[in-house]
């Protein structure tokens, strides 16, 4: 991916915020462990960013984890005059890009080692999941929503400004703050995080050219999830499943769209929305196209389809996981493949052009078998229609609170063989596209999903510029063995 200048990046944007607020006193960056064009896709950065932005005495600057030497976008200022650095860290391997971030701006990354700052405060679902392989290198670590976050902490700092102010006392502010963690403080029993109480959808504020999702308005549908499959984690992270109004959408896109002629829908479960139709005949009024995150396609509606495919919409994704009935009942998730043979049917006929299906080797109990069933099923879909199938495999990984928990992550030899047998038994299918990610970073960031602080002596290895292998090896870490969560995980103390 090309990476250009902060000056294409801010010229392509389109939003509401001034450049500079007046009479502002303190600086903070705001960081994504990542490209520009990935996190300027990712809603919560961008949501948050607007909430900081709000703050006048508060100058609140991107920065993105993709430059050798980590520089403002909006000012090209260098990381390390910022007294306070906040990151958002969705994914586990992003973590790595941050400290190596911080490693490229001279700053240390143990908490210890920079007693007079800056604060380095860290949030996102990957820390709330388990922040204990990282609480070693953060000041603050917010766990859950950080809307919390983003009101109270800028109102700590108008009393208490970073760089002025003795930083424990800012530390021991911050730690009343709903969902805030202060490792270097007393230790609690319990660790409690921040839950989602938001009446009103989040949204991204600015639109740009560059961006994964090219100058679309990306917007919550609804949060939390209505299912409960034992790999995933997202009922536990967000709560009680709640769909946000078609008319507050709507609204909010009147509001804030920016006349954007293209708009992302974003939930767990797109097709559960009770006024989904509504929603969709609201954006066609509007001229717009319509994009949503991953649906069922089992449980939406044919006139749901239609609104889409007349909306624009070329593309449909959905997750199967697996092709196996017996896994399934385990996930706690099926979609059989004649269903989605039938699926594939439809949505040819109604002008789509391409189906993306997520699916999953090594859950708990999958056998070579399985594997095979996959391998079946995946090409009776490609066979049944002309549509493009994008099939985007990827390797079970324990998660902390969820079914699935105590579960292990294959050995690598067998996962290995299992993606090998996939490659080679779907080899040559015109209208086919595979994405195998699986890797030694896969490995890893199982490792940080169930781990606790002791790894990060390599973590701070890593981001030195040491490699992966090398690192692990050094401190003795076996990851070709299975990987498992430890018998007593430290997670268990987030409530």
């Amino acid at each position: 991916m090309k990476r250009r200048s902060n000056k294409e990046y801010l010229a392509s944007e389109l939003s509401h915020f001034e450049s500079y607020p007046k009479g502002w006193s303190q600086l903070l960056a705001w960081v994504y462990p990542n490209s520009y064009e990935v996190g300027m896709a990712n809603v919560g950065y961008q949501w948050l960013f607007g909430k900081l932005k709000e703050y006048q005495h508060i100058l609140t600057e991107r920065f993105f984890s993709t430059s050798r030497k980590p520089l403002s976008l909006e000012s090209n200022r260098p990381l390390a005059e910022y007294p306070v650095v906040a990151v958002s860290i969705p994914y586990e391997l992003d973590i790595l890009n941050f400290l190596g971030t911080l490693d490229r701006a001279g700053i240390p990354l143990f908490s210890r080692d920079r007693p007079e700052g800056p604060i380095v405060i860290g949030g996102g679902d990957a820390l709330t999941l388990n922040p204990f392989p990282v609480a070693d290198f953060f000041d603050i670590l917010v766990l859950g929503d950080g809307d919390q976050w983003a009101k109270l902490f800028p109102e700590i700092l108008r009393e208490l400004p970073a760089g002025l102010t003795d930083k424990t006392e800012i530390l021991e502010a911050a730690a009343r703050i709903p969902g805030a963690w202060v490792p270097s403080l007393e230790e609690k029993e319990h660790i409690r995080f921040a839950r989602t109480s938001r009446d009103e959808p989040a949204f991204t504020p600015i639109l740009t050219s560059f961006g994964h999702f090219r100058n679309m308005f990306l917007i919550e549908a609804q949060r939390g999830c209505p299912f409960n499959c034992g790999f995933c984690a997202l009922k536990w992270l967000g709560g009680r499943f709640y769909n946000y109004p078609a008319e507050k959408i709507l609204r909010t896109y009147n509001d804030f769209g920016q006349s954007a002629k293209r708009v992302g829908l974003v939930g767990s479960a797109i097709a559960e929305h009770n006024q989904l139709d509504s929603i969709l005949r609201g954006y066609a009024e509007r001229g717009v196209s319509i994009h949503p995150s991953s649906i069922r396609l089992d449980r939406i509606s044919h006139e749901a389809l239609a609104h889409l495919s007349k909306s624009g919409l070329k593309s449909v994704t959905f997750a199967p996981e697996t092709a196996s009935e017996s896994l399934a009942e385990k996930v706690g998730k099926w979609i059989p493949p004649d269903t989605i043979v039938r699926e594939a049917k439809e949505l040819q006929s109604m002008g789509f052009r391409e189906m993306k299906l997520y699916w999953i080797i090594g859950l708990p109990g999958e056998t070579i078998d399985n594997v095979g069933e996959m391998v079946s099923a995946i090409r009776r879909i490609t066979d049944s229609c002309n549509l493009k199938v994008s099939c985007s495999v990827n390797p079970f990984i324990p998660k902390p609170h969820t079914r699935f928990s105590e579960e292990p992550m294959l050995a690598d030899k067998e996962l290995s063989k299992r993606f090998e047998l996939l490659s080679a038994d779907l080899k040559g299918i015109s209208n086919l596209k595979l994405d195998l990610n699986y890797s030694v970073r896969s490995r890893l960031g199982a490792l940080l999903s169930i781990s606790d602080n002791s790894i990060a002596p390599v973590l701070a290895e890593i981001a030195a510029g040491k490699g992966i292998k090398r690192s692990l090896k050094d401190n003795s870490i076996d990851l070709d063995t299975p990987i498992r969560a430890p018998e007593n995980p430290p997670t268990d103390r987030i409530v």
